[in-house]
């Protein structure tokens, strides 16, 4: 008897929207905080409405050079959240997304 193969769920099919992914993202080297801050507000903003700046937590690297922001969007969809992770993934501030 074969084995059947169960295919991998996608994420779409896991999730319950509308739903809330914290996103991660890590800037380049010598950004500012308050730049960084409003880059990353902005962009999640044009993508996910009704997203603030207030749902966004940074904190600095221990030597300060980089910043780790969390972004606590509510996302209505899937493709609000692919589109997001390509727009954070293309964005000249942003060094890595997670």
């Amino acid at each position: 008897m074969k084995p059947t193969m169960n295919p991998t769920p996608k994420l779409a099919d896991l999730l319950q929207f509308p739903v809330l992914i914290p996103v991660k993202a890590v800037s380049h080297k010598g950004v500012s905080e308050e730049i960084f801050r409003l880059e990353l507000a902005d962009l999640t903003a044009r993508l996910v409405p009704g997203f603030s700046i207030e749902l966004i937590s940074i904190r600095a690297s221990s030597s300060g050079n980089y910043y780790a922001a969390t972004l606590s969007p509510t996302f209505d969809t899937i493709d609000q959240f692919y589109a997001l992770d390509e727009a954070l993934r293309g964005h000249p501030l942003v060094n890595m997304v997670l």
